[in-house]
């Protein structure tokens, strides 16, 4: 699968599509962070677990729809591809550009919080490094800032740190990946998780 069907994968609105029909008030943003500290921990999630996880978060039963459960599952192992080839590719599932600056930055916020939750969750807490201790305090402070980004004015300045941010959190999960994972350029992981 290319690295841009992806990255379709991860997008917000697919995954706030699947939230509304399965009345879950929860954020996808969120879910996205949780799933990516997970992996970016070096802990192993199987995809069994992954589902089991989500559905605590999302505090349903079961998934109405098997379309949206197919969706919840291409959003781990497209999340597990692209952290595994190497390319740098892995995006947060936030707010795309046509959403208001203020609504991308409390998705990026959201995204920020789920990523440290996810990381908690995993039980990995032994032996950081310097480097995962600040990333881990910078996703921190992201995290907190949901109030001052309700408040953001659309303007160039306000788009533009708010770009910088979104890279560097990117970056900052795959670099935590790298940390303690093999990169495997040839992996895919949609063609053999098809769980039923």
């Amino acid at each position: 699968m290319s690295t841009e069907m992806l990255k379709d994968a991860l997008d917000f609105d697919l995954i706030a599509d699947v939230f509304v029909t399965e009345s879950i008030t929860a954020s996808p943003s969120e879910l996205h962070g949780q799933l990516c500290g997970y992996l970016a921990s070096g802990v192993a999630l199987p995809l069994e677990d992954w589902l089991t996880m989500v559905v605590e978060f999302c505090d349903i039963e079961g998934w109405k729809e098997e379309a949206s459960r197919a969706v919840i599952i291409e959003l781990y192992t497209a999340t597990l591809t692209l952290f595994q080839n190497g390319e740098f590719a892995l995006v947060p599932s936030i707010s795309d550009e046509d959403a208001e600056l203020c609504e991308r930055g409390v998705t990026l916020a959201q995204w920020a919080h789920g990523f440290l939750a996810g990381y908690g969750l995993s039980g990995q807490k032994n032996n950081l490094s310097d480097e995962t201790k600040q990333i881990l305090r910078d996703f921190a402070n992201i995290s907190g800032m949901q109030a001052e980004m309700r408040a953001l004015e659309d303007n160039n300045d306000n788009e533009a740190d708010l770009t910088e941010l979104v890279e560097y959190v990117r970056l900052s999960a795959m670099m935590l990946y790298t940390e303690h994972h093999d990169i495997n350029p040839d992996v895919d992981h949609t063609k053999q998780n098809s769980l039923h």
